[in-house]
């Protein structure tokens, strides 16, 4: 067995791996700590609520710093909104407690011509992150509270999927299998283990995600 079968052996079996795809649960419109990083890279932190909200994206933020000054930021403006989410929601017993924010990026959005957006990040980062596709998602909801959702079938989504930060794609599990060779292939080690997905696979992309992201990427390198 070399080694990186191996490796890729047990990144599938690594506790990382079991919680590498989360289920949305919505930008959070009331007071939690957290905080903003602008498109001028500024980063702001306090207590953050998001004011509005477009296509489930942060329209609007505001802020409260230490010094209690409340500011409003467009979303527009943003490229990164950090909320933690506050302790109760973890009572429902349907977020893993090692899951402590909701995390907008501004990213390629193919529904948007790969003009980019705030999309909620459901991975862990790495060179290929999952984000919500709002426009894929049936709703169902068991418990919700705020702008949380709860209890969303992952069966019922499709997500936006950035590479390099730059190449964005909708996969969903209809497609996942036409889509393999664009997102592993430049890992013909990773592809020689994993040479296909399928329907089947769906509920564990995010798995074979950060499996690929864990296995094949050294530094900015690919094995």
């Amino acid at each position: 067995m070399n080694t990186l079968k191996i490796s890729l052996f047990a990144a599938l079996l690594s506790p990382a791996i079991s919680f590498a795809q989360y289920a949305p649960l919505g930008a959070i419109t009331t007071w939690t700590e957290g905080y903003v990083v602008t498109i001028e890279n500024d980063t702001i932190r306090g207590k953050v609520r998001v004011g509005s909200l477009v296509n489930d994206a942060p329209a609007s933020v505001v802020v409260r710093t230490a010094d209690d000054k409340k500011m409003t930021l467009k979303g527009e403006k943003l490229r990164l909104v950090s909320q933690d989410i506050p302790r109760f929601a973890y009572a429902t017993g349907a977020i893993p407690r090692e899951r402590e924010t909701v995390v907008f990026e501004r990213v390629p959005n193919p529904r948007k011509d790969g003009k980019t957006a705030l999309l909620e990040r459901l991975s862990h980062p790495g060179k290929i992150t999952l984000y919500f596709d709002a426009n894929g998602w049936k709703k169902h909801s068991e418990y919700t509270f705020g702008q949380f959702t709860i209890g969303t079938n992952p069966r019922d989504l499709s997500f936006v999927v950035v590479k390099d930060q730059t190449s964005a794609r909708i996969v969903k599990k209809s497609t996942i299998d036409d889509e393999h060779e664009a997102l592993f292939g430049d890992c013909p080690a990773f592809v020689r283990q994993f040479p296909a997905a399928t329907r089947r696979d769906w509920n564990r992309f995010g798995e074979i995600v950060e499996a690929y992201n864990q296995t094949c990427v050294v530094g900015s390198a690919v094995n």
